[in-house]
């Protein structure tokens, strides 16, 4: 941990009563207890040249000497000169190994620098000295907790509980060790006190509602950060992590609003502006998502993630130039990314773009034949290119991989038809059905056969389950027009023309590009 100037003001001040004893014990001395005692004194006033005055004045005295070490070294701690002011507390102690206040200070200066082991061996030291100090209980506790020994930190902290709970650093502690040791009811219990506090800074509140986080306590987690918000008290740090608590919680809808009254409160926050994006995402509504990806964008134009982000989201609103232009940025930036490369070569298969997306998915089929995704992934290109021998290759693999998947068949199925093995189609199709009887497409792939061999009576009601599970299909609607033609049913048919007229053509490849950007 790296000490801070607050830090070490903290540090100093929590050693003023030891050293103010040790300097009245010294008092009996003429002449060298006085200028102990008015050093102490004026270290409490902040006069820090003078009070180092007086405690250089008593260093000629043996009696007092490791005493006025003491003070030297407290006052370099608060001036920041930790480096000397350890040294003058080390040699305090070697010339009175009695001095607890000393070896207290000493054991505080090298936690806050970091140096646990020895401030450990200090604190252990001056607690055997004086079992009753609190400050020295209290270090240990701090350190065994930061170790993760919470039963050990607990079990320390019992004398002084009541005691830690009126306090802001107190609770947090406890807080920290009771979720550490799997004692939830008893951290649970220590909101109560916290709401009891006074004029708690904002981010201490903060931790300790991550502390019951951490605990597995997220809903007290979320009880303490929204009472700041009722007491119209909060800032980003507060809606920041009470939106997290709720995406734990898989509240999205609550989620997303402190995620944007976060964004209110810092509008150029990357994190705040990604996260509304990827709840938006999650939640079906991209538009919203590419609002704020644009805005993480503008302030982020070289971040990975909101590129790689931003592309997917640009996809999938047929923003295709948009998106490739962000995913191949994405990718300059971190060459070789698997999920990068992945969307890059669907926004070039959506392109038409065919050898390129092939050279995406094979780079990345290469590192792992065994991915049943990516076999499928390369076979829908050659597919798409009207390759079907090689088509049929990759997604008979991956449906070897993964026998329980759905598109891989759907797409052999739909191969055997377009080389106009419609009993082989209709045989595929069947099995499918008989795995996922909603999929509206297997019920059009099949229609389409049946009507190919004549099974006009069969076709017609296979066309009309595949438009009542997808109404909006052009492909099952004109089809199905068609066939109507054919029966000699023309008022139905002109019917059944009209509701296709105006749909996109081509949706099968359309289709196939959704199956890619969702392949699960």
């Amino acid at each position: 941990m790296l000490a801070t100037p607050a830090r070490f003001a903290r540090l100093a001040t929590a050693g003023f009563c030891s050293l103010v004893l040790l300097a009245s014990s010294a008092r009996s001395a003429p002449g060298p207890g006085d200028h102990l005692q008015r050093s102490v004194q004026l270290m409490q006033q902040g006069n820090l040249a003078s009070a180092e005055a007086e405690a250089r004045l008593a260093l000629d005295d043996p009696a007092s000497e490791p005493v006025a070490l003491a003070l030297l070294g407290s006052i370099r701690l608060q001036q920041q000169n930790y480096e000397e002011g350890t040294e003058f507390l080390e040699r305090a102690i070697r010339e009175n190994p009695g001095l607890v206040g000393a070896r207290l200070n000493l054991a505080q200066a090298y936690d806050f620098l970091g140096k646990h082991a020895r401030a450990e061996v200090l604190f252990r030291e001056a607690l055997a000295q004086a079992p009753d100090n609190p400050n020295a209980r209290l270090g240990l506790v701090r350190l065994e907790a930061r170790k993760g020994n919470h039963p050990e930190a607990l079990a320390l902290a019992r004398p002084l509980e009541e005691q830690l709970r009126m306090s802001p650093d107190g609770l947090l502690l406890l807080a920290e060790c009771y979720a550490g040791a799997g004692e939830r009811a008893k951290a649970g219990s220590l909101v109560d006190d916290w709401n009891r506090l006074e004029a708690v800074p904002r981010d201490w509140t903060v931790r300790f509602a991550l502390a019951l986080s951490r605990g597995g306590l997220n809903p007290s987690g979320i009880e303490v950060l929204e009472r700041v918000k009722r007491e119209g008290l909060a800032n980003f740090d507060v809606v920041f992590n009470l939106a997290g608590f709720y995406l734990l919680e898989d509240d999205l809808g609550k989620a997303s609003q402190n995620y944007e009254l976060a964004v209110r409160f810092d509008d150029q926050s990357v994190p705040a502006l990604k996260q509304v994006a990827a709840i938006a995402d999650k939640r079906g509504e991209l538009e919203k998502a590419l609002a704020f990806l644009i805005r993480a964008k503008l302030e982020a134009p070289e971040d990975a993630e909101v590129l790689l982000s931003f592309g997917t989201v640009a996809l999938r609103l047929d923003l295709i130039e948009d998106a490739t232009k962000a995913l191949e940025r994405a990718l300059e930036l971190r060459p070789g990314h698997r999920s990068t490369r992945y969307w890059l070569g669907t926004a070039r298969g959506t392109a038409r773009q065919y050898e390129a997306a092939l050279e995406l998915y094979q780079s990345i089929l290469d590192e792992n034949p065994e991915d049943a995704q990516m076999q499928y992934a390369v076979g829908s290109v050659y597919y798409l290119s009207v390759a079907f021998e090689d088509a049929i290759r990759h997604l008979t693999e991956s449906c070897r991989l993964d026998p329980d998947q759905l598109l891989s068949p759907y797409y052999l199925a739909m191969i055997a038809q377009k080389q106009g093995r419609n009993e082989d189609a209709i045989r595929m199709f069947g099995e499918i059905l008989e795995s996922h009887p909603e999929h509206a497409l297997s019920y059009e792939g099949l229609a389409a056969s049946q009507v190919k061999t004549r099974q006009y009576d069969e076709a017609r009601r296979n066309f009309e389950t595949a438009i009542r599970l997808n109404p909006q299909s052009a492909r099952a609607n004109y089809q199905f027009g068609q066939l109507l033609v054919r029966m000699g049913l023309r008022e139905e048919a002109k019917h059944q023309l009209a509701a296709a007229k105006g749909l996109r053509e081509e949706e099968e490849k359309a289709q196939l590009v959704k199956t890619l950007l969702n392949p699960h």
